[in-house]
């Protein structure tokens, strides 16, 4: 972004004129107390030299023109006014700062008697402590400070030189020198006032414009995310017939070559179906369509489901794989923690080549469980351990090879886990092993009843015999469903439209399915 284009547009400079003037009008109820205060010891000190009836007169004014600055101080609302108001305010205020100035400097002449030295000391001393608090007070306006100090000191300078005496000389020199100065210091304070205010606006814009980008970049992704939810279907059709074809397939060769061939054919499916799934998982929960379906259920339920899952493996990679009994109910959504653990073990496994891995939980108190799943595997790095979560990172993997999987099994664990509002926790040592750390609300209801896995045989046989209407518009994919089904034994009848589904029911013909 160009600063200096930004700093031209109109906007912004009067957008910082606006905030010099609101600057100084913070500090008048300061600077009209202060005049008071300033104009007290030479009422004092001066009404008992003869100078009373100019005393009452001066004082007279002076406190008038404060009262009028008290009131159009009062007469402005900072929350209500326009920039327009603002800036005439600031035109007004100046103004009257300026005829405060030409009271204070009517002092300087009124009451200057170059025979009494101690009430010109006084009226130095009143006029430089003026000065000075003004120096800070209106240094956001220098215009304003010229205004008011020239006229307050110049009065009182030019008397002493009129004396035309070395010592009084000297003095509205050293006075005049101390105004200059005076102006510089004024100056270089305003500069930094300046500069704030400016860099003020450009980080408003910077952060104007991050805020756009941003809001592009979320829209963009959450479009993407999006596009993904809603496409997967279209995109794994096709894949689906594929899979249902092979499955066909495999029921009817005999010859050993063959099956080895379509063997290689399922395990380039299946990896294929595992990244896609991988993907569109991920696209699904970023499109924000999950919603956790929370329940109190009991955990051993789904520990026991994924003990038989894993056990097979396990003992092929030679490990021993543990998952301690539980009896606890907690409140959680049962399909998405079991997709969580399952990812978890799948990497404890993947990593993993000898020594042990272990689900238990250890109890944090009445409320919250904490959920260990431990391993021996090849450990993470520190500087990685928060990476593990992110898409696409693989610890000792940096060739991308595929058998391993895209790195999306945490970062799909992470975004559930965030829609739970479970939190996680990960410790690691490299050689040595990982211990994840998930804390789970326990619950004092009812535990709701989980279905139980069912043998897969068992499933086979219910299919024989059944009549089924099967109903989809991707002609492929209802072919090979009727293909699979008629394989296990079923009737199948076969429409590409609901409306053709529904007339055949209507003339009688009643599926099973």
């Amino acid at each position: 972004m160009n600063t200096n284009l930004t700093l031209e547009n109109n906007k912004y400079i009067e957008a910082i004129k606006v905030e010099k003037i609101l600057v100084a009008h913070r500090n008048t109820p300061v600077i009209l107390a202060g005049n008071i205060l300033g104009s007290f010891p030479i009422s004092v000190v001066l009404w008992g030299d003869g100078y009373s009836t100019k005393i009452t007169a001066w004082l007279g004014f002076l406190v008038s023109l404060l009262l009028v600055r008290l009131f159009h101080y009062k007469r402005l609302n900072i929350e209500t006014a326009s920039t327009t108001q603002v800036l005439t305010y600031g035109k007004i205020q100046t103004f009257l700062i300026f005829l405060t100035g030409c009271i204070w400097g009517a002092a300087g002449t009124v009451f200057f008697d170059h025979q009494e030295l101690e009430n010109i000391a006084l009226l130095i001393l009143t006029f430089v402590s003026m000065i000075a608090s003004s120096l800070v007070s209106l240094a956001s306006k220098p215009v304003a400070y010229i205004l008011f100090s020239t006229p307050l000191m110049m009065s009182l300078i030019i008397n002493m030189l009129i004396v035309n005496q070395p010592f009084y000389t000297w003095m509205g020199f050293g006075a005049t020198v101390y105004l200059f100065v005076t102006y510089g210091f004024s100056s270089t304070i305003h500069k930094v006032i300046d500069h704030s205010l400016r860099l003020k606006y450009e980080n408003l814009e910077l952060i104007k414009d991050l805020t756009e980008q941003t809001d592009r970049a979320n829209k963009a992704s959450s479009e993407k995310s999006q596009f993904f939810a809603s496409a997967s279907h279209d995109l794994r059709q096709p894949l689906n017939a594929v899979n249902l074809f092979t499955e066909v397939l495999s029921t009817k060769l005999t010859d050993s070559a063959q099956k080895r061939d379509l063997g290689d054919i399922q395990q380039g499916l299946d990896s294929l179906n595992t990244l896609l799934d991988a993907l569109f998982d991920v696209s699904y929960l970023d499109s924000g369509s999950v919603n956790a379906e929370k329940v109190s259920f009991n955990l051993q339920m789904i520990l026991e489901k994924l003990g038989r899952q894993f056990l097979i493996e396990t003992k092929i990679k030679g490990l021993d794989f543990n998952i301690k009994d539980c009896n606890l109910v907690i409140y959680s959504d049962p399909i998405l923690l079991e997709r969580v653990i399952t990812n978890l073990l799948v990497n404890a496994v993947k990593y993993t080549e000898t020594g042990k891995i272990e689900l238990w939980l250890e109890e944090a108190d009445n409320k919250f469980v904490r959920m260990h799943i431990s391993d021996t595997g090849i450990g993470i790095a520190k500087d990685h351990i928060e990476s593990i979560f992110n898409e696409f990172f693989q610890v000792n993997n940096p060739e991308r090879n595929r058998k391993y999987g895209l790195g999306l099994g945490l970062a799909i664990v992470r975004r559930i886990l965030d829609i739970l509002n479970h939190p996680i926790a990960v410790t690691s040592e490299l050689g040595i092993g990982t211990d994840v750390v998930i804390t789970l609300p326990l619950s004092t209801e009812q535990p709701i009843d989980m279905p139980s896995a069912a043998d897969t045989n068992d499933t086979l046989n219910a299919f024989n015999g059944l009549q089924i209407m099967i109903v989809d518009n991707e002609i492929e994919i209802v072919k090979a469903m009727q293909a699979l089904l008629e394989s296990w034994g079923s009737q199948c009848v076969t429409y590409s439209s609901t409306e053709s589904a529904l007339a055949t029911i209507d003339s009688e013909y009643k599926p099973d399915v």
